[in-house]
């Protein structure tokens, strides 16, 4: 029988998969990535908002949830405005490298001291990725680009150690209302300080897309997300989020018809060789394996 943190952290990357499709039909609407990441918290933190009901004691865990809220703002920001700026296969790619990152903050941060095969699953995902990026077929700008979108899985991985491990308990609603005003913190000023061409949509794709960005990709995978890692853990939360790849990668080919190369499926199967490598020897996993059926 499956467990149900596994079961909730893999509905929560299904929905996390569709943030490349639905930003890619929205940026082919006219928005741009900062009206696209705005939209992707606003929603969610307008209808989650009066639900905010902090306890006197909760304030801490509140405020340390606002902050990874905000610089987790920066880091999508940085991921979304690369789909729209290079190929979104490499930007998809580098995102999925949080897996090493989340072995290197366990490790640094948390003094979880990563094993043998969790070595080994990082340097499969760097061919992975090295397969993808091509960094000598950028150009100077894009390199800069490329370098931004690494703020993303390292931000991902925070999160994971932090939510499999929190300084204190506090439910999981009230963690995503500070998490999306964190967010919004960040995202509206800088939003109306660009001043975007475009900030609604004027056909009825737009609004549709719009919405499924913000409950279908962010605010319901996100709530899924902060209760499933803390009945999973944080090994199995990066294995579990291997299916956001794939599903990130077919939505792109179904959608617009796009062919994955010979190097882009190989870095595919790299990658979730990778995770499930790092949940090997897992006490958790084989704790689940020895339950009785």
């Amino acid at each position: 029988m499956l467990n149900s943190g596994l079961l909730l952290v893999m509905a929560a990357a299904c929905g996390f998969g569709l943030n490349p499709m639905l930003a890619q039909l929205l940026y082919g609407l006219g928005f741009d990535a900062q009206v696209v990441t705005l939209y992707r918290f606003l929603l969610p933190s307008l209808v989650l908002l009066p639900f905010l009901r902090l306890r006197l004691g909760d304030w801490p865990e509140a405020g340390r949830m606002l902050v990874l809220g905000m610089s987790n703002a920066v880091a999508m920001l940085a991921y979304f405005n690369a789909m729209q700026t290079i190929d979104p296969a490499k930007a998809i790619f580098i995102y999925y490298t949080y897996p090493i990152f989340s072995l290197l903050v366990g490790w640094l941060i948390w003094g979880k001291r990563p094993s043998r095969n969790g070595f080994v699953a990082a340097a499969m995902i760097l061919v992975a990725v090295s397969l993808v990026l091509n960094p000598g077929q950028s150009s100077k700008h894009d390199v800069w680009v490329i370098a931004s979108v690494f703020l993303a899985p390292l931000m991902v991985a925070f999160l994971i150690q932090y939510l499999a491990q929190p300084k204190r308990p506090m439910s999981g609603l009230q963690r995503l209302n500070m998490s999306q005003l964190g967010h919004m913190m960040v995202l509206l000023p800088l939003t109306i300080w660009t001043a975007p061409e475009k900030w609604l949509p004027v056909a009825w794709e737009g609004a549709v897309w719009l919405v499924a960005l913000a409950v279908f990709a962010s605010s319901l995978p996100q709530f899924l997300m902060t209760i499933g890692v803390a009945k999973l853990g944080s090994d199995r939360t990066a294995v579990a989020g291997s299916l956001e790849l794939v599903v990130a990668m077919l939505a792109g080919t179904l959608v617009f018809g796009q062919h994955l190369t010979q190097a882009q499926l190989t870095a595919m199967l790299l990658v979730i060789l990778a995770m499930a490598i790092r949940l090997e020897n897992s006490p958790r996993w084989n704790l689940a394996l020895s339950q009785p059926k």
